[in-house]
């Protein structure tokens, strides 16, 4: 079973994500960038319970890569 796959709305998306970019840069964008500040959590501050499948993941790859970057080291 083939997906349907609207690609004139994908490309509107497209082109006016472009074109406030596009404005954005010509008028000296005003926004400012976020510092990305780190933070030091405990694991036993986290409720696993209640986190959605896509946090749990993003826990979890995070997990994975601290690993292998110790067990490289």
């Amino acid at each position: 079973m083939a997906r349907k796959v609207n690609y004139s709305k994908r490309i509107g998306k497209i082109k006016a994500q472009l074109d406030e970019l596009v404005n954005d840069i010509e008028n000296g964008s005003k926004k400012e960038t976020e510092e990305v500040v780190e933070q030091k959590v405990k694991i036993s501050d986290i409720d696993f319970e209640n986190e959605d499948v896509a946090t749990l993941m993003k826990i979890q790859t995070r997990l994975v890569r601290a690993i292998n970057q110790k067990m490289k080291n």
